[in-house]
């Protein structure tokens, strides 16, 4: 845990998240995120001034309780990697937040809870212009027809993009997470496992030999923010990964606000920067978010 009580933590803190943001070469001042509305389904957030009044709603399918809190931390630090407007800035910082909390305080849930809170999604994506769901969860399934994976492309087939953790279990071959086997949404592993010895992030190819992950971003000791206001922490996984990638669409969305799901993917794959690592470990390769939006539009509805 950081505490901001002198000027070279503050140097010391902005360096560490200013280090992941440079990695996927994250561009300052040029897009923000800003009218565009990402939905976590998560273990809630905390009201801290990172987020300004920018939670458009919280919804507790746990607890049932009206007051939006975290009482595990992991979605705060989650929604602050994409969205924090403090002085560790998101990849996204004046996007809009919407968290469904379907984890309880252990950081632990069932399925059915998050198939209710994409379900909520689904109900109210127009109302507060949500387009972007972040799931930085996951879990192994040995099911065919997999309901988690069915509801994530209910919600890519409605114009929503969808953007997932790879999940904790690799490095072996088949250890990808669901809803992250999904052939349509966007995986993403982390980029730096290895580096810190912390081998972790999910390898395809899936059970339906599909090459995953899509993409890869940084995930190894990303700071970002806790409960109390001016306090930060690192965290490790490929949840720290995937809001990196949410946090880059929603600057793309606010570019490019026409651009379907399908558009957005393909124009992530064409912009990543392969790592020369085998596919079913870095997908594409590691995100490019300058060179996403310097990208012309790309349509795939229009490609032969």
């Amino acid at each position: 845990m950081f505490k901001l009580n002198s000027n070279p933590n503050k140097r010391k803190i902005y360096a560490q998240i200013q280090n992941a943001k440079n990695i996927v070469n994250c561009p300052e001042n040029a897009y923000t995120g800003k009218g565009v509305t990402i939905a976590f389904l998560d273990t809630g957030i905390c009201k801290i001034k990172d987020f300004e009044n920018r939670i458009l709603c919280f919804k507790d399918l746990i607890n049932l309780n009206h007051n939006t809190y975290d009482d595990n931390g992991h979605g705060t630090h989650v929604s602050g990697i994409a969205c924090s407007n403090g002085l560790l800035k998101g990849v996204a910082p004046k996007a809009n937040i919407v968290m469904l909390k379907v984890l309880n305080e252990s950081g632990n849930g069932n399925a059915s809870d998050v198939l209710s809170g994409i379900q909520w999604v689904l109900n109210n994506h127009h109302k507060y212009n949500i387009k972007i769901v972040n799931l930085s969860i996951g879990t192994s399934s040995t099911m065919t027809n997999d309901p988690l994976v069915d509801a994530v492309e209910h919600l890519w087939d409605k114009g929503i993009v969808v953007v997932t953790a790879a999940g904790n279990n690799g490095p072996n071959p088949c250890s990808i997470s669901s809803p992250g086997t999904s052939k349509k949404v966007i995986t993403v592993g982390s980029s730096d496992d290895e580096i810190y010895n912390k081998i972790y992030s999910g390898r395809g190819p899936t059970r339906e030999c599909i090459i995953k992950p899509d993409i890869l971003a940084p995930g190894s000791n990303i700071t970002s923010c806790r409960c109390e206001n001016g306090e930060y922490k690192k965290l490790s996984g490929t949840s720290m990964s995937t809001p990196i990638v949410s946090g880059a669409v929603a600057l793309l969305l606010e570019k490019e606000p026409s651009l379907s799901p399908d558009d957005v993917k393909y124009m992530l794959k064409l912009s990543s920067t392969s790592l020369n690592l085998p596919p079913n470990r870095q997908g594409w390769g590691l995100l490019n978010i300058e060179k996403l939006l310097n990208m012309e539009a790309v349509y795939v509805r229009n490609k032969k």
